[in-house]
């Protein structure tokens, strides 16, 4: 039991905030087919040999060997399940025909070849950016040495100082003489990498996950609260959105408070129909927000276990429709915005479902498949014919 304990307390602290043992990164190990490997991995596959799991929990992020046609990813991260990457949905429907969503279209197309992840061969570029696809890693955005760090409770991150104690993620201050990492060992202004020519010009943001947040949302939704910079830190790579308003390459505003109209529609909006809900039940984390400019990593992670609604002054953030990481869908959105009905005949359309909404709303998925990129979410939460969850905030239909 001791000897457990020992080796999970050992993998959670392995770089939690900070540089990990340099040997467990650069140092030979084996892929899951024995080949022994080195410094000759991509990045990507150095952070997938203990970020990748047939069956993920905790940090991995990453669906390993991945699942055959019909069958889901597992990890429910957050931000999402790379193994997305690499599944390929196609269907047909009276309207348009044959049609397909290719697994490139999914997400973040981090560069993997040992791991079956390969360039975008669509996007050289960024969208909205000038990051080339060909460079794309977790270290892209994820700082592997771990130097950023949260000094005080007013948000200020460095990348030397005092040493990091702990986590930044999970709500451990900062003191007087100690840092904390910043969230997810994000990187922050001045970072770069040795491959690409390109400098991170905002910090991340100031956020914090539950310690559960791999897991089916089946009851509760898993909730991160994301504080000042959610969307400011995205535009590292996406500079081209940077403007809040319509036509300016993006559909819809980021980083701009909800305001009382859209705050309120959030905070009455209980699925299609219904509009009898209340702040202190409204949270899901399918359209999540930003906590107005909060810092105070404390007073964040106090609201991990809170369903309550946005205020006003909360902001709506590249992350309130998009996962970090991949989804089901194209576009890594949280939920299928092509097709017209999320729930159809009060269940998750399907391919295998005849009268269930085949075509764009399945989207080429099995109902298993579906109500997996929902997280396992009962169909009762919804209405028998639910429509698209661009309603929690704008209550038009």
């Amino acid at each position: 039991m001791v000897v457990v304990l020992g080796i999970y307390q050992a993998a959670e602290a392995f770089h939690a905030g900070w540089t990990g043992d340099c040997d467990g990164c650069h140092a030979p190990s084996s892929l899951a087919d024995g080949t022994r490997v080195g410094l000759s991995l991509t990045s990507s596959e150095m952070c997938l040999r203990c970020h990748s799991a047939a069956k993920p929990v905790d940090h991995q992020v990453a669906t390993n060997p991945i699942p055959p046609p019909g069958i889901p990813p597992v990890s429910l991260t957050p931000g999402g399940d790379f193994a997305y990457l690499q599944k390929m949905y196609y269907w047909t429907d009276q309207e348009e025909g044959g049609s397909v969503s290719p697994g490139e279209r999914h997400g973040h197309n981090i560069v993997a070849p040992a791991y079956g992840y390969a360039v975008d061969v669509t996007l050289a570029f960024a969208p909205g950016g000038s990051y080339p696809a060909t460079g794309l890693s977790c270290i892209s955005c994820h700082d592997p040495h771990g130097n950023y760090r949260l000094v005080d409770a007013s948000g200020t991150i460095v990348r030397s100082g005092n040493p990091i104690s702990d986590s930044g993620s999970y709500g451990t201050p900062p003191s007087a003489t100690e840092a904390v990492g910043t969230y997810r060992m994000l990187a922050g202004k001045g970072y770069g990498t040795k491959s690409v020519d390109h400098t991170f010009q905002y910090d991340p943001p100031i956020a914090v996950a539950p310690r559960n947040y791999n897991r089916p949302e089946v009851n509760v939704d898993t909730r991160v609260v994301y504080g000042k910079g959610a969307s400011e830190w995205c535009l590292n790579c996406h500079d081209g959105f940077a403007s809040r308003t319509r036509g300016s390459g993006h559909m819809h505003a980021a980083g701009a408070e909800l305001g009382g109209t859209i705050a309120g529609n959030y905070n009455r909006y209980v699925k299609t129909g219904d509009l009898g809900g209340n702040q202190s039940t409204a949270f899901t984390s399918l359209v999540p927000f930003q906590s107005g400019d909060m810092t105070g990593v404390q007073q964040l992670a106090a609201l991990t276990t809170s369903l309550e609604g946005p205020r006003p002054e909360d902001k709506v953030t590249c992350l309130t429709c998009h996962r970090a990481h991949a989804s089901a869908w194209n576009g890594m959105t949280r939920w299928n915005t092509k097709g017209s009905f999320l729930l159809v005949n009060s269940d998750y359309p399907g391919i295998d479902a005849p009268g269930k909404g085949g075509g764009r709303n399945a989207g080429g998925k099995t109902r298993a498949e579906y109500k997996k990129a929902m997280y396992d979410r009962d169909p009762s939460r919804f209405a028998a014919f639910q429509r698209s969850l661009c309603n929690k905030c704008h209550a038009k239909d």
